[in-house]
This record gives C-alpha cells, sequence and structure tokens, in this order.
C-alpha cells in the first residue's frame, strides 16, 4: 500500500483513503473501521492478503457516515491527543522501569562488593590471629632458649 493519503485516477472520483486515515477523520481506532467497514458502514476495498491485506476506504462513504455520527450526536474523540498522552505515559513507563533496572543492578554489584569485602575482612582478621599465635609460640620459644646457659644452649642440654 502506498504512501499516499488518498487515491483516485481523476477530479470526478470520490478517492481513496487508508483506515488511519479514516480512523483518524472520524475519531476512532482503525481496528473500528475495519469494524465499520465490516458491518457495511463503510465502503472499502482489499488491496493485498494474508498480512499484507490493507483496506482502502471511499472517500464519499467516510464523509456519509462522518455526517451520520456528527447528526447522532456521535462527535470525533480527539485521538491525537490520547495517543500522545499514551505515548507520554508508555515513555514515562520505559524512563521509569529503566531507572529500576538500573538501581537493582546497582544494587546487586553494592551487596556482591559488600559480601567480598566482609569475606576479606574476616580472611585478614583470621590471617592476624594465626600470625599474633606464631608470634606468642615464637616469643617463649626464644624465652625458653634465653633462660637456658651458654652451654646448655651450644650443645643442646
Amino acid at each position: 500500500m502506498g504512501e499516499g493519503r488518498t487515491r483516485g485516477n481523476g477530479a470526478g472520483e470520490s478517492g481513496w483513503v487508508t483506515t488511519r486515515v479514516a480512523a483518524e477523520a472520524l475519531g476512532v481506532d482503525p481496528r473500528t473501521v475495519r469494524t465499520y467497514i465490516q458491518r457495511g458502514l463503510l465502503k472499502a476495498r482489499v488491496e493485498g492478503e494474508g498480512v499484507e491485506k490493507a483496506y482502502s476506504v471511499d472517500i464519499g462513504s467516510l464523509h456519509a457516515l462522518r455526517d451520520a455520527r456528527k447528526a447522532a450526536g456521535k462527535h470525533p474523540h480527539k485521538t491525537r491527543e490520547k495517543t500522545a498522552d499514551a505515548e507520554d505515559f508508555a515513555e514515562l513507563i520505559r524512563d521509569l522501569t529503566a531507572q529500576v533496572v538500573e538501581a537493582s543492578t546497582e544494587g546487586a554489584d553494592l551487596r556482591a562488593r559488600l559480601q567480598l569485602t566482609e569475606r576479606a575482612q574476616s580472611s585478614l582478621e583470621e590471617e592476624a590471629r594465626a600470625l599474633r599465635e606464631e608470634r606468642d609460640r615464637l616469643r617463649s620459644e626464644l624465652e625458653a632458649e634465653r633462660s637456658k646457659s651458654f652451654w646448655a644452649r651450644l650443645f643442646g642440654g
């Protein structure tokens, strides 16, 4: 389907528009336009097949339905404002989600660093305790050796 908003072969023809353009003109969702087409409220032609299937809506039937809706008191909704609000809301949710993920990641990193720091501290404390014990043992051995006489130390007695 082309990028043009209207389609027609000459000035005398009413032309065709996409379902998106028809939805904007009626102030409804494009899905509602497809429902109007299925109910026969809008004249349309099918273009493409399968996932490529799209409708082109007759401008004359679009104007007729819009006039009928106005007469019935159904004014077009401001879909653009709603869409902009929804897009702003969606963007806000994406930003907040990104911030939550970032904070969660940072929290996990900090927890891991804290655990490593605690392990390192306990390892250092254990090593310091072992070194103090060895120091005390060596000190007592040294004192024992010093308390012996020169000859006893020399001949291992």
